[in-house]
This record gives C-alpha cells, sequence and structure tokens, in this order.
C-alpha cells in the first residue's frame, strides 16, 4: 500500500510561500507598532523590523513548507532547505573571485540603469518611481549611517550576514527549489525567481544589476546543491557595502572606489567595466566546463 500522499505542484508551493510571507509581514508590520507606536521610522525600529522580517517573513515560511515537504513527499526537512551538505572551499573561493573580478562591471551597469529615463509621456511615473527610490535610499543611508565599528559591525551581522541569509532561503531554497522540482526548466526557474527577487524590492533604478546578482546566486546553488554558497555571496555583497559606506562616511577613506570602480567619467569609454564583463563571463564559462567535464 501507497504510504505517500499526492506532492504539492511547484505552483501550489510558491502560492503557499507567497501567502505565508504576505501574513508574516502583516504581523511584522503590527508588531512593530504595538512596539514603537509612531516612532517606527525610529533607527532601532528598523533595526528590528530587519530582523523580523528575516527571521518571519523570508526563513519561517521556507520551514514550514518544509514540514509540508516531510508529510506529503517524504523529502527530509533538509532536503527542502537545501542544506544536506556545506559550502565547498572551491565554491566559496568561486564566489569570492567572481565578486571581485565583476565589481567594476556590476558598479558599471548600477551607474547605468540609476540614470535610465522613461519616455515624456511616462514623466509622472519616472517622477513617483523616483520618489519610492529617494524614499528607500533614504532609509538605507540612515542604517548604514554608523559611526563605530561596533555599531557598523552589527550592520554586518543585520544588513550582510541575517539579510543574505533570509533572502536566500526564501528565493533560492524556497521559490527556486520548488519550480526546480517542477515542470520548469532550470533556466527559466532561475531567471523567473531572480526577476522576482528584483521586482520585490521595488527598485526600478536598482532593478537590473540586482536581476542579475538573483540569476548568480540561483546558478550558484544549483551547481552547488545546497544554499550556503549562495548565503556566502549574498552576504558578501552586502557587508562590502556596509564597511565601505562605514570607512568612507568617518573619513577613513577619502573615497569610496568599492562603488565607483569601473564608472567612466561622462564621455569615455568603459574600458575597465567592459574587460571586467569578459574576465567574469571567462570565469564562469572555465567553472562550467571543468565541471561538465567531471559529470561525463
Amino acid at each position: 500500500m501507497d504510504k505517500y500522499r499526492k506532492p504539492i505542484s511547484s505552483l501550489t508551493k510558491i502560492v503557499l510561500l507567497g501567502s505565508m510571507a504576505v501574513m508574516m509581514l502583516f504581523v511584522v508590520s503590527m508588531l512593530l507598532v504595538l512596539v514603537y507606536g509612531s516612532r517606527v521610522a525610529d533607527i532601532h525600529a528598523q533595526q528590528l523590523a530587519m530582523v523580523l522580517q528575516n527571521v518571519l517573513v523570508f526563513i519561517a515560511p521556507v520551514v514550514l513548507l518544509a514540514l509540508v515537504n516531510r508529510s506529503t513527499e517524504q523529502r527530509p526537512v533538509a532536503s527542502t532547505l537545501w542544506m544536506t551538505k556545506g559550502p565547498s572551499l572551491k565554491g566559496v573561493a568561486l564566489v569570492v573571485m567572481v565578486y571581485i573580478i565583476a565589481l567594476p562591471a556590476m558598479n558599471y551597469l548600477v551607474a547605468w540603469n540609476e540614470g535610465l529615463h522613461l519616455p515624456q509621456a511616462l514623466r509622472d511615473v519616472e517622477q513617483a518611481m523616483r520618489s519610492m527610490e529617494d524614499a528607500a535610499k533614504q532609509v538605507s543611508d540612515g542604517l548604514l549611517a554608523t559611526t563605530s565599528w561596533g555599531e557598523m559591525l552589527l550592520m554586518v551581522l543585520l544588513v550582510g550576514v541575517l539579510t543574505g541569509m533570509g533572502e536566500e532561503m526564501f528565493f533560492r531554497a524556497g521559490m527556486l527549489g520548488s519550480l526546480h522540482h517542477g515542470r520548469a526548466g532550470r533556466h527559466v526557474a532561475v531567471w523567473l525567481v531572480a526577476f522576482l527577487f528584483s521586482a520585490i524590492h521595488m527598485q526600478f533604478y536598482g532593478f537590473v544589476p540586482r536581476l542579475l546578482l538573483g540569476a548568480w546566486f540561483g546558478y550558484v546553488m544549483l551547481w552547488s546543491g545546497e544554499v550556503w554558497t549562495p548565503i556566502i555571496a549574498h552576504a558578501l555583497n552586502n557587508s562590502v557595502v556596509v564597511v565601505s559606506t562605514f570607512l568612507f562616511n568617518n573619513h577613513y577613506i577619502s573615497h569610496n572606489a568599492i562603488e565607483t570602480l569601473g564608472v567612466a567619467p561622462a564621455g569615455e569609454f568603459p574600458w575597465l567595466a567592459v574587460a571586467s564583463a569578459v574576465a567574469t563571463a571567462a570565469v564562469i564559462t572555465a567553472f562550467m566546463c571543468k565541471k561538465n567535464k567531471r559529470k561525463i
């Protein structure tokens, strides 16, 4: 007699994840209002919101889905969470190498995306999006406006480690893991989840770089077979921003080269960004060729 229940479809899993995330977001909002009242824009309220968002909105739904999969598909919880094995040294070295090599190209993309303008007919739409972008930047600038090393390390833990873990657990282990085990091809699944990952940030003028980052994190998870390596890649990206902003704001460095490297002055060709893009593609292609040979 078959003891297995009918497996849940990929679409149902995605709907479950989304529904639980929305419900948890409402819970987080209520908790913040109860604790801080009208002071929800306070820096401590924002820090608490970040913790609750990552733990309750992003991580908790994926854990609950893993428990559902255990009862319906007899899949271990660690399998659904893509945590059956730890990261490899080669995988971590790859993501660090790609981050360093790709930095000028990504900086150029960020600057290019920020400079995009909609047609004149959509001027009001652009102004609305710019206002949303400015509001989001004001919040992030407030969080990163640290003045001591202790505060900076706290933000590395919150913005770097915790946010990297929360978003990768939800988007890669949860959403990509569900689509990857369904009918969607791996490439379709990776780019669809990357699109959702970028869109949910509601920042049009950072959409393209974040889309590419999301796709990179997705491929890293599928290649490595675990979620820890993309978590490390995500945490590295966020943490470098926190540290470089702290060093620049507090005059430890006179120029934030981390954010401007590869951005050519107006009228000049971005040679460094192009070289960075070519080198990044070469490294990833070489890795894929070596990986395919091992499979053969």
